[in-house]
């Protein structure tokens, strides 16, 4: 089963669909609708929602939720622009704090803002609530701060994006890895843009300084955003390193076999050629495993990762929950996503792997469909050190959440953006609303990873050693959680 991560859909679907920068570039999210359109589309929403998602009130309560609802429906006579009824959909959608739930408009309109759309031009870098340049061949210098954009100061504009790039429970790391993805097209996504930009920003010096830079267009964006200052992805998203005689470094950047990465058979390998080598080096004691870049993907792939590292046998799940073992609003269901055959094939495999819990209860995942998985006989015994970011998501923060209830991993870096313990993702259902065809993508099987839950709900995997990027790594490029990393674990050694 796959835990679909909101990277692909949020990022492309939400952000890059929105973007208002002329009357001529937006023709479908400017048409307007009707009270009675808008208010069937927030009941059918609503519905959907209330019957399908498995954890919808993890973070939110139904007299909470109804009321989001309530204050969104329009009075007899008003009408909503396609974009205003947008962003009060994502609101809401927002308020359930689930990274695998999201709006999005329909896929016409956003090609037609694809096309034709600029966009602020500075790739940026979010550090504990600020913003930094993160090019080094862009018109402000790398690293500098940027203190406000078009008169709005930062601390007042991070707020008004921050709805645009939800993620699960009440993680902000993960959201401000997003962020620094996606600010262009969020900043458009909020605010009409002009074609240029007044940026106020802080040098390296501390000196105060303003600049006009001039909006770009989609494809040289996303350049850009390929060769950024820190954190541009590898060229391999697996890697092997041996950082010293009794230490290897693995790295995983990615879960996921789709939307780019390599095909199952590729990952395999890896995994199992990697750790064969480690079984042949009996002097390596140490095991650095980086996941920082590791937004998620399939679970299948995580548990072949835990396979290698688990002392005793495991399931994918501790317990799997629904709310139904069929697909409802079967008639919104978006074709763009789901084929008829896909939908039958999701109704098949619904209807065998749950079992109703109880009158009312829902529906849970069968033991048969919840096997057990068994240590490989390659599996490694040494020293585990788990390397995280507010990017580790999903399947990634799934496994850290394995390692951490074992007590058998060192975590440096940052808190997960994954929540620990339990949430909702697995197979997405995308549905298109009736009237204004926006999109309701909704998770179906809620996860519950651990026999106990956590004492602190909706939190990612904290690290015993907290290590943050500082504004002049951007310039430098120094990774200092690795060096932090190998440096704790030549510690360990010699107090071995």
């Amino acid at each position: 089963m796959k835990i679909v991560f909101p990277r692909c859909f949020q990022a492309l679907l939400i952000l890059l669909a929105l973007i208002s920068i002329s009357s001529g570039q937006d023709t479908q999210l400017r048409q307007d609708y009707s009270a009675e359109d808008i208010n069937a589309d927030l009941d059918r929403m609503q519905e959907i929602l209330e019957t399908m998602h498995p954890g919808l009130y993890l973070y939110i309560t139904p007299e909470e939720l109804k009321q989001e609802f309530a204050e969104a429906r329009l009075a007899t006579g008003e009408t909503k622009s396609m974009r205003q009824a947008f962003l009060s959909l994502a609101a809401i959608v927002d308020k359930v704090r689930c990274g695998h739930t999201y709006a999005s408009v329909p896929n016409s309109a956003q090609e037609e803002l694809t096309r034709d759309a600029v966009f602020f031009p500075l790739p940026l870098k979010f550090l504990a609530g600020q913003a930094f340049v993160n090019h080094k061949n862009a018109e402000l210098p790398c690293g500098a701060e940027v203190l406000s954009i078009n008169g709005l100061a930062m601390p007042k504009l991070i707020p008004q994006l921050m709805p645009f790039v939800t993620g699960d429970g009440y993680v902000e790391t993960y959201r401000y890895e997003l962020l620094s993805d996606l600010f262009g097209m969020s900043l458009a996504v909020a605010f009409p843009q002009r074609g240029q930009f007044d940026v106020e920003y802080r040098k390296a010096n501390g000196e105060v300084a303003m600049k006009t830079v001039q909006a770009i267009d989609s494809f040289k964006l996303q350049l850009r955003m390929k060769s950024v200052a820190y954190g541009k992805p590898p060229r391999l998203p697996y890697r092997i390193d041996r950082v010293s005689k009794e230490t290897f470094l693995i790295a995983i950047d990615t879960f996921d076999n789709d939307y780019g990465a390599p095909p199952f058979r590729m990952y395999r390998q890896f995994i199992q050629r990697a750790f064969k080598m480690l079984g042949k080096t009996p002097e390596v004691k140490n095991l650095i495993l980086d996941l920082r870049l590791n937004e998620g993907g399939y679970t299948r792939n995580e548990m072949m990762l835990y396979s290698f590292l688990s002392e005793r046998p495991f399931r994918e799940m501790h317990h799997g929950g629904a709310t139904q073992n069929s697909i409802a609003f079967k008639e919104n269901l978006s074709r763009l996503y789901q084929s008829r055959g896909m939908i039958r094939g999701y109704e098949r495999r619904l209807s065998r792997e749950l079992e109703p819990v109880g009158e009312g209860a829902g529906f849970e995942l069968s033991e048969d469909w919840n096997p057990r998985v068994f240590p490989d006989e390659d599996r490694f015994e040494g020293n585990i050190y788990v390397l995280t970011s507010g990017r580790t998501h999903s399947a990634a923060s799934a496994i850290c959440s394995r390692l951490q209830a074992t007590q058998s991993a060192v975590f440096i870096g940052e808190e997960t953006g994954g929540v620990n313990g339990v949430f909702t993702a697995g197979t997405t259902l995308v549905y298109a609303l009736p009237n204004t065809g926006i999109e309701l993508a909704v998770p179906i099987l809620k996860y519950s990873n651990l026999e106990k839950l956590p004492a602190e709900s909706g939190r990612g995997i904290k690290p015993d050693h907290t290590v943050t990027i500082r504004p002049v790594d951007i310039q430098s490029g120094e990774d200092r959680v690795l060096k932090f990393a190998i440096e704790l674990v030549r510690r360990h050694s010699r107090e071995d």
